[in-house]
């Protein structure tokens, strides 16, 4: 019985198989469209037999009308005619030929020797007109034709054995029944090997596929040669792994960023803790390492709210409230309001071009980014140093922000990564070291959520400068 069930089992698999079941399914309809074909042949070549041995007695019919009416002109009989047109066909072996010569009222003037066992049918009503009758497997045809030479109307019966055609037919449909097999087998055995190279590749991708874990993320399926769709799938299955790969390799790079960012304050907040809590101190001490402290929660608070409002942009879970504002006057008053900062600093804050264009964005959102690329600038420009904010409407749909400073720079090659999260250059700008690395990035998810894009790039004398795209209006979702 245990026996019994596995052979079903494997039964079963087998025929779920996918080159089996393509295999079934082209076979099937092979052998749909093989039968059809069969049976459209079959009556078209039982049609143009029948249509040829119509012509035949028709040409023989009208044979037999000229020999009748040659030898009336010399004065002879019907029945002599008859006679002669009967001697010339009487040893036909395909196709013999019976015939008889009527009256139009039916009665017989002439009667083939050959013919006299056969059954000839009633004349119809003639009306000059070619006619064939089937009488089991005899084929008879019959006309009216006119003797100018006896001057009278006659009907002619002429007939012939069916069994030739009937033999032909019958032969196609005996080829075509021996014939079915052999194509079944046919069919199958290259539908299976048709279908087997599709089923290697797909075992390859599932055991390929099957291999690939977070552990394992660079390998990758090897690229068929042929164009169709089996090389789409699996350029698109490595295209797949290759997003999974980066997916993954930035969420580790995330968890060690984090971890790394957290250490260091908590472990300060510990030490200060510890510090103050070595020894009996006074007041002022104990307030002072509060202080400390607090500043250092407070920095780790806006790491986490940071981090809170990445999460939320990459989730899609902002709800940008977009307004019509003059943003001219926004970077002025931004302007103002960082001045002061510039001034104990001795930089110079300025302006060098403003146009007045009104844009359509989230107010709150581009305050913020405004302040995340200044703040940044004063943080890395140095003592004596200048900042520049540009405001030009590039196109008649987008505006270009540009705010560059004459601070230390960086490697060029580093420049599409001062976006990352938690990314600081340490090499150029150690000493300047401030934050968590994260200012950056939300200031790219800020442009990139209203349309835009952000960019950085070195001046051509000295510093870093920002270049931000903006469209003037938002597209409808």
């Amino acid at each position: 019985m245990k026996n019994a069930d596995m052979s079903l089992k494997k039964k079963n698999k087998f025929f779920k198989r996918f080159d089996v079941k393509i295999t079934i399914m082209y076979t099937s309809l092979f052998l749909l469209l093989a039968t059809i074909l069969s049976v459209f042949l079959y009556y078209r070549l039982h049609h143009n037999l029948l249509k040829q041995v119509d012509s035949m007695l028709f040409d023989e019919i009208i044979e037999l009308r000229n020999t009748i009416n040659e030898n009336s002109v010399q004065g002879k009989s019907i029945n002599k005619g008859c006679t002669i047109f009967f001697s010339d066909i009487r040893q036909r072996k395909y196709f013999p030929l019976y015939f008889r010569v009527l009256t139009p009222q039916g009665v017989p003037l002439f009667q083939s020797e050959n013919s006299l066992s056969i059954e000839f049918p009633d004349i119809n009503n003639h009306s000059g007109r070619f006619t064939i009758k089937h009488q089991k497997s005899f084929l008879i045809s019959e006309k009216s034709f006119f003797v100018p030479g006896l001057k009278k109307h006659f009907v002619v019966q002429m007939g012939t054995h069916a069994n030739r055609i009937e033999q032909i037919v019958y032969n196609l449909f005996s080829n075509t029944i021996i014939a079915m097999p052999v194509i079944l087998v046919l069919c199958i055995c290259s539908g299976m090997f048709a279908s087997y190279k599709i089923r290697s590749l797909l075992k390859n991708i599932i055991s390929v596929t099957n291999r690939i874990t977070t552990h394992n993320l660079i390998e990758r399926l090897p690229v068929p040669q042929g164009e169709d769709e089996i090389q789409d799938l699996t350029l698109t299955l490595n295209s797949m792994m290759d997003r999974l790969e980066t997916s993954i390799s930035e969420i580790k790079q995330f968890s060690s960023d984090v971890s790394h960012e957290l250490r260091n304050p908590l472990f300060a907040l510990k030490g200060e803790i510890e510090v103050c809590l070595s020894k009996k101190r006074d007041a002022a001490e104990y307030r002072e390492s509060m202080q400390i402290c607090l500043e250092r929660i407070n920095i780790l608070i806006k790491m986490v709210n940071d981090l809170f409002f990445i999460t939320r942009f990459e989730h899609n879970r902002i709800n940008l409230n977009f307004d019509y504002i003059e943003l001219c006057t926004m970077i002025t008053d931004m302007h103002d309001f960082f001045v002061p900062v510039a001034q104990q600093k001795s930089i110079d804050l300025i302006i060098s071009r403003c146009d007045k264009v009104v844009v359509c964005v989230d107010k709150v959102k581009t305050a913020q980014l405004l302040n995340n690329i200044l703040d940044n600038a004063l943080k890395f420009t140095p003592q004596n140093g200048r900042i520049d904010i540009s405001l030009v409407q590039a196109e008649e749909n987008k505006i270009e922000l540009t705010i560059h400073d004459s601070g230390m720079g960086m490697p060029e090659n580093e420049l599409d990564k001062i976006f990352n999260r938690f990314y600081q250059v340490d090499k150029s700008r150690g000493k300047f070291k401030s934050g968590a690395g994260l200012g950056l990035h939300i200031c790219k998810k800020i442009v990139e959520a209203h349309g835009g894009r952000i960019q950085a790039r070195l001046n051509p004398d000295k510093g870093t400068a920002f270049v931000i795209h903006l469209p003037v209006e938002q597209k409808q979702a």
